[in-house]
């Protein structure tokens, strides 16, 4: 037992990524995609187009000579929204494992392409999400539980173990971003005061109200400081430990986790913590997907087998899939004229046959019995088996039974026999270390004590890449302003109203209950927080001019029936956080004023 303990884990199982894992990343990844998309679109005209708050004529003006975008070849809402779906599209193959390495491919590009069009409502999600994207072309994310698996004639991975320059980069990109931030954080408020978490959870612009409750506890705001400093500083080695590894390997990655869950409870800040979660469960190990394995397959079932009409590929095909993604590993599929009995019984109910041990099911019963099998799946059987379901079942089974032959030419177009899945050769893992390489290089020169800065060899490929990493979350110590937007105006009549809430009347300079609810969405704080930021710089106010451009048109066509917009200004109620114990005060700023005629 005692050498058991001390004995060291080898590199690759450090460094390695379960395939069940990287399955896992993929489904996840992908729904990360949908989700994003879902978000933006609430905004597509505001945040995507001509009409909105950044025409691509000045977006073009604010990217690095190297980013790149697509969505910036045309203005119209159309042409944004069909570069939505096509990425949609992209994500749900993902999640499918449908051509899973040009689904990740397509899904990096289109990833990229939308935060290149408008980059002022970007936050450090877009950029963790982004370099997750890359380091998944790298990786045979559909060598399990996808299409390209069930489709595949000769499975290339055997063993679920996997070990590669890209799940070390994978692994060492996840933990960089806590590493780097931690050494970002060199203000006395994180370690020799402990106030940072104080801080932070004083920026009403940004808390949640569970935050707004929780300040009133100094001394756990005081613990959480530390807990997280020393988390994000000693907890990358310790994931890595060759010693003790199963232990420190399981604390660290639902460490990390639980603090993004903590997270969610204090701050407005979108999808950040489930993609943080995301990257901690790529340390997913074998083990726990052992244990899992054994808590819903403890018991030796009776052999499942699916038996399909030879020479009917889609029948084929259809049990294949089912085989993968029900989850019944142990089941087998075979055509039904290899066993007279099953394949004359298959001719007579013009049905495929589903037997588990000695019991036999036809049509929608085979699937039911499935799904009754599958552990993961069997409260779907319970519905299913209800009557008017199976019923219907039956009939859908007998229309598509009526036109397999057309499925069968659409299955083998979309859904063709894959002689092998995808390897991951040696030119890749070459690249993927050269990559490894260079993000490393790219988190030490953000340092403060960095020998060196990047030449423009180094940053025009990292931009057209999206390989930027500058992990600043509240280093070297959080803000110390809370902005909130009023915006006053008047319309031709000389009526005052709120422009910024859209209604008539004055507008209120009263700071509200809750701060963050003042905003629309996550997105629109950190432009408009960019926007109150630029505001202190000399030159010319980019974001303020296009942003108030944008109010006078979208006044108009909210309120077709009022008189137009004439005059506005743009505040923004500054509260400084004052040490613990001190007392806010807001105090207006004007940042913009405007005329929508002149």
């Amino acid at each position: 037992m005692h050498r058991r303990w001390i004995e060291w884990t080898p590199a690759r199982t450090l460094f390695g990524i379960d395939l069940r894992t990287l399955a896992l990343f993929r489904v996840l990844l992908g729904f990360y995609v949908l989700f994003d998309l879902l978000l933006r679109a609430r905004d597509l005209t505001a945040h995507y187009t001509d009409q909105g708050i950044m025409p691509r004529a000045v977006q073009i003006d604010q990217l690095n000579s190297g980013s790149w975008s697509l969505h910036l070849a045309n203005g119209p809402a159309f042409f944004q929204g069909l570069l939505f779906v096509i990425a949609a599209l992209a994500a749900i193959g993902l999640i499918l494992g449908w051509r899973t390495r040009l689904m990740t491919a397509l899904s990096w590009v289109l990833l990229l392409s939308v935060q290149n069009r408008n980059i002022f409502i970007l936050s450090g999600e877009d950029n963790l999400a982004l370099l997750l994207m890359f380091w998944a072309m790298f990786l045979p994310l559909g060598a399990r539980y996808s299409l390209d698996r069930a489709l595949s004639r000769t499975p290339d991975y055997t063993d679920n173990a996997y070990f590669s320059v890209a799940t070390l980069a994978l692994l060492i990109q996840g933990m960089s971003m806590y590493f780097f931030s931690a050494l970002l954080k060199t203000h006395p408020i994180w370690v020799s005061e402990g106030n940072a978490v104080y801080y932070a959870l004083q920026l009403d612009y940004l808390v949640t109200p569970f935050s707004l409750w929780f300040r009133q506890f100094q001394g756990a705001m005081t613990g959480l400081t530390y807990y997280v400093y020393g988390l994000e500083l000693i907890g990358p080695f310790l994931i890595f430990s060759p010693i003790f590894h199963r232990t420190f390997r399981t604390l660290i990655m639902v460490a990390f986790m639980t603090m993004h869950l903590a997270f969610c409870l204090f701050l407005e800040i979108g999808l950040f913590p489930y993609i943080s979660i995301v990257m901690n469960l790529t340390f997913m190990p074998s083990w726990m997907w052992d244990a899992i394995a054994g808590r819903f397959f403890r018991k030796p079932s009776p052999a499942i087998i699916l038996w399909y009409d030879k020479g009917c590929t889609f029948c084929e095909k259809t049990c294949r899939i089912l085989r993968v993604f029900l989850l019944l590993p142990e089941a087998t599929t075979r055509p039904a004229q290899e066993d007279p009995e099953i394949g004359a019984e298959l001719t007579a109910r013009n049905s495929w046959v589903v037997t588990i041990g000695d019991d036999r099911f036809f049509k929608a019963g085979g699937l039911i019995a499935l799904l009754s099998a599958s552990r993961v799946f069997r409260p779907l059987a319970m519905i299913l088996s209800f009557a008017p379901f199976r019923r219907l079942g039956d009939r859908c089974y007998d229309l598509v039974g009526r036109h397999r032959s057309g499925f069968s030419r659409l299955t083998t177009r979309l859904l063709p026999w894959r002689e092998r899945t995808v390897r991951i050769g040696l030119p890749t893992q070459v690249l993927a270390a050269v990559f490894l390489g260079f993000i490393t290089v790219q988190n030490i020169s953000t340092l403060p004590a960095s020998p060196f800065s990047l030449p423009n060899a180094f940053i025009n490929p990292r931009q057209a890449l999206g390989l930027y990493q500058n992990w600043t979350m509240f280093a070297p110590y959080p803000e110390m302003n809370s902005p909130w937007p009023v915006i006053p105006g008047e319309l031709e009549d000389g009526s005052q109203v709120d422009v910024y809430n859209g209604r008539i009347g004055p507008a209120v300079f009263q700071k509200p209950d809750v701060v963050s609810r003042v905003y629309a969405n996550y997105r629109w704080r950190k432009f408009l927080s960019n926007l109150e930021d630029n505001s202190y710089e000399d030159g010319p106010q980019i974001l303020a001019l296009n942003y108030a451009r944008f109010l006078c048109r979208n006044w108009s066509e909210e309120h077709p029936d009022l008189p137009a917009l004439s005059t506005f200004k743009i505040y923004f109620q500054v509260e400084e956080t004052p040490p613990p114990g001190g007392s806010k005060t807001p105090k207006p700023r004007l940042v913009w004023s405007h005329n929508c005629f002149g």
